[in-house]
Formats: C-alpha cells, sequence, structure tokens
C-alpha cells in the first residue's frame, strides 16, 4: 500500500501574528479576521500523481467577551437634594454589587426632561427598563393591570420582607394578594406643624382635633392679627385636599375614611362628609389670603417666617424647616399628626420599585430589589430623603430628629394605624384629580351642596366603588 504525502503552507495576516506576539497571557480576539490558507497537495495513486493546489479561506471568530451586567432604572429624585438620597440609594447598592453598572433614566436628558414621560413613551415602544420609581396605591395598581409589572411573590417570600414592614404597607404594594413592589420608606401626610414659640407665649396645645384647632386660631387671630393661623399654598391642589382628608379622620374615623375613597359611601346623603365640609368652611377665614400664590414649600416658609402660626404637610416638609427655616425641632417648632381623635392615624404614601415584566435584566433588576429590602439601603436613604423607614426593625434612633424618631416608634408599636393618602391615593388615578379640583374649588366657593354634588357624580363617574376595590384595610 502506498504512502501519501502531504505538505501545507500556511499564510498569515500580520494582524493575527501581532495579537499573538503581544502577550504570552491568554488572549481575547476582538474582531473577526480572515486567514488565507494556500495548501499544496501532492497525492499518489496507482496510475500517475496529480499535483492540486487549493486556497482555503478560514474565518476565526472572536471569543466573545463576558457580558456587561447592568441595571436601567428609571427614577424622579433628580433635584439637588433628592438626587443626594439617590447617589445614597446607588452607593448601598454598589457596596454589594460592584459589577453591575447602573444605567439612570436613558433616555431623559436636560433639566426639563421629565423622566416619567420618557419611561412612557419606552413603555409605548416596547424598550422596558428593569426597574422604575412609583408610589404605592393607585399607580401601581394600574402598572399591575395594565401588565407592566411582574409579581413578586417569591422575592417576598425568600426574603421574609413582608414580616419587616407593616402589613398596612405590603397591602398598599399588593393587588389580589401579590405583591408587585418593595416599598424602600414611608411619608407620612398629615403632619400638623406649628410656632413652638409662638404656642409657648400664647400657652397653646398642639391641637388634636377639629375643635382644638379651630379653637386654637380663635386665639392666635385674636392676638396676633398680623399672623395668618394656617399657612396654606392652594397653587398645589392638593394641600387644601391634605387639610380636608384630616377633617374627614376627625369626623368620621378610620374606617369611614376607608370606606368613603372606596365609594362604599354614599356622599349624596352623607352626614360625616357634610360636616367636614362645613369644618373645612369655617377655617378658611383663617387661611392666609394669598395662598392660591403659594406652593407647598412656600406655605411652610411663611411658618418659617412667622407670617403664619400653623400648616399642615406632610413629613417631608421637617427638612424646609431645618435647613430653609434654620428651625430647630422642639425649640423652634413642633410637629404632630393631626388629628388624634378619635382614633391616631398616619396617613400615608411609599416610593417602591418594581421589576418589569419584560426586564432586559432581570438577574440584576432581582438584585436590585433586594438591596432595597435592606437596613444597609435604608437608612441612608431615607435619612437624607426624609422618609420614614419600611423595615419596622431598624432602630428608630437611626432618623435624625425627633419628630421622626416619635413616628416610627409608634408605627413600629401600632403598624395598623397606616391608610394610604393622597399621593398613594385609595381613589382610581383617573378619579383623583378630579376630586382634587372639587375640593380646591370649595376654597373659592365654599359651596357645601355643591361640593357634595360634584363628589357624588364623580364617584359614580369613575366608578370608584369597583375601581378601588382591590385596596385592603386593616
Amino acid at each position: 500500500m502506498r504512502r501519501y504525502k502531504r505538505w501545507r503552507t500556511f499564510l498569515i495576516g500580520l494582524a493575527v501574528m501581532s495579537m499573538l506576539l503581544a502577550s504570552c497571557a491568554p488572549q481575547v480576539i476582538l474582531k473577526t479576521v480572515v486567514v488565507t490558507r494556500v495548501v499544496t497537495e501532492i497525492v499518489e495513486v496507482p496510475s500517475a500523481p496529480e499535483v492540486k493546489e487549493v486556497i482555503r479561506t478560514v474565518v476565526v471568530t472572536p471569543t466573545p467577551a463576558p457580558p456587561q451586567k447592568k441595571l436601567e432604572i428609571f427614577h424622579w429624585w433628580t433635584s439637588p437634594e433628592e438626587s443626594k438620597a439617590a447617589e445614597a440609594m446607588f452607593a448601598a447598592f454598589r457596596a454589594e454589587n460592584p459589577d453591575i453598572e447602573i444605567v439612570e433614566n436613558p433616555g431623559a436628558r436636560g433639566d426639563s426632561a421629565d423622566p416619567r414621560l420618557v419611561l412612557q413613551a419606552r413603555f409605548t415602544a416596547g424598550l422596558p427598563p428593569d426597574t422604575f420609581q412609583m408610589l404605592n396605591g393607585a399607580e401601581l395598581k394600574n402598572a399591575a393591570d395594565d401588565g407592566i409589572l411582574q409579581p413578586l411573590d417569591d422575592l417576598y417570600a425568600g426574603l421574609g420582607y413582608a414580616e419587616a414592614i407593616p402589613g398596612a404597607l405590603v397591602n398598599s404594594v399588593s393587588v389580589n394578594g401579590h405583591p408587585y413592589a418593595v416599598p424602600l420608606n414611608m411619608h407620612i401626610q398629615n403632619v400638623l406643624y406649628y410656632n413652638q414659640r409662638l404656642f409657648n407665649e400664647l400657652k397653646l396645645t398642639p391641637p388634636t382635633s377639629y375643635a382644638e384647632l379651630l379653637a386654637a386660631c380663635k386665639t392666635i387671630s385674636a392676638t396676633k392679627p398680623d399672623m395668618s393661623c394656617l399657612s396654606l399654598g392652594s397653587k398645589d391642589k392638593w394641600g387644601i385636599v391634605f387639610i380636608f382628608d384630616s377633617l374627614l379622620l376627625d369626623k368620621g374615623g378610620p374606617e369611614y375614611y376607608v370606606r368613603l375613597f372606596k365609594g362604599e359611601i354614599d356622599v349624596a346623603t352623607d352626614a360625616n362628609y357634610k360636616a367636614a365640609l362645613e369644618n373645612l368652611q369655617r377655617l378658611i377665614p383663617y387661611i392666609n389670603e394669598d395662598h392660591s400664590n403659594l406652593t407647598w414649600d412656600q406655605a411652610v416658609a411663611q411658618v418659617g417666617s412667622g407670617k403664619s402660626a400653623i400648616t399642615i404637610m406632610g413629613s417631608w416638609a421637617i427638612g424646609n424647616f431645618i435647613k430653609g427655616s434654620k428651625w430647630q425641632p422642639g425649640l423652634d417648632f413642633g410637629a404632630t399628626t393631626f388629628p388624634q381623635k378619635p382614633e391616631r392615624i398616619l396617613l400615608f404614601h411609599s416610593d417602591a420599585y418594581g421589576m418589569t415584566a419584560k426586564a432586559p435584566n432581570p438577574d440584576e433588576a432581582t438584585e436590585w430589589l433586594k438591596a432595597l429590602t435592606s437596613s444597609e439601603l435604608q437608612i441612608p436613604t431615607d435619612v437624607i430623603q426624609g422618609g420614614l423607614f419600611a423595615r419596622t426593625d431598624i432602630d428608630p434612633a437611626e432618623l435624625p430628629d425627633p419628630i421622626r424618631q416619635e413616628m416610627q416608634g409608634f408605627i413600629r408599636e401600632n403598624p395598623g394605624r397606616l391608610i394610604l393618602d393622597e399621593y398613594g391615593s385609595i381613589l382610581p388615578m383617573s378619579a383623583q384629580a378630579v376630586y382634587w379640583d372639587i375640593i380646591a374649588d370649595f376654597l373659592v366657593k365654599p359651596d357645601v351642596n355643591e361640593a357634595i354634588q360634584d363628589t357624588a357624580n364623580m364617584m359614580a363617574t369613575y366608578n370608584v366603588k369597583e375601581a378601588s376595590a382591590w385596596y385592603q384595610w386593616p
């Protein structure tokens, strides 16, 4: 049997040689290289030798680079103060996940770019991020109904997060028993702030009911005629709604409040709703006359400047007093949740994040949600941002001011005393703005019967009884 003799000549491109000679360590080929190989074959066959020269082309494909881990996130903490809280949040995440790149608000550029509008456009285009900031309540319910979010039952079960936060908070991010977002804080709506030195001077105690508030306003107006009792910024329509919410709690109590916004109360014939409107009407003379020109923070500043004595605003206003007015809690100003009769209830909302149903980076999104549940993230973030901790096992002393410390301690001992507020909204979002208009219009034209009828129409038009049935309290 004859032997077959072969030899091959290889012509290799200079680019490949330079890559191989660059280092003796293993290299990642960064581009596709075409290598031409000339093969000369002499084949001996029984009849006659035949020489063939064949040119063959070999394509060297690149070794795939390891995929870059990243997290696409949309949030609206973009103001100078809020961005500090966002950076604290991201720093805590990076400490445990240094290999994950955070991509913030992709596509939103410039001061005028609203991340929420860009986010909506991305959903419309079928380009969802991994996660996005939302409010618990009606906003979350809409996202869940639209199929934008995926349920987080396994995450909650694996981390035991439902046991670490108040049940009322779990309910506010759950639809049909399934949690759809991870809350990282709580903001309290119904906080009454007052000029501490003035109250000491007039020997007044902080009001805990409508009757006590009205009596305090009468005293302040009589002794300080140049000072308005109740500071309001109605340029933000929800400012007057905050006040009215407190009056509804004062008159009807917590169960009534929930049933009202779930559409289970016939407003047209309800005595409590009418009485609360009448109480609001009696307070109007004690509200600053320029309220329609002021935003909520300007209304807070009026108390800090001595032009007004009291304001009702969320827990986020604490920072305005301390940083804006240079007032110290317990010395220059005091605060208490209002009302505290017939029962002390804290109206709240929460910043929360979920995972989109088609998250491009689901593993990274899962790590993000896990981080949000941790005390290592919640403490630095909430201290800066002005909220309370979602976790009730965090020591209230971690908060820097006595007002939030007291509220955090109260929630720890009374986790069932939380009800969704106007931001979180038991009302469906489609009805929320209409309701705010009704109460804001009442401030200008305090017609009780007209406001009752408008509210009843709103409840019917937006089918509130069915749309808000998802909310469970206690």
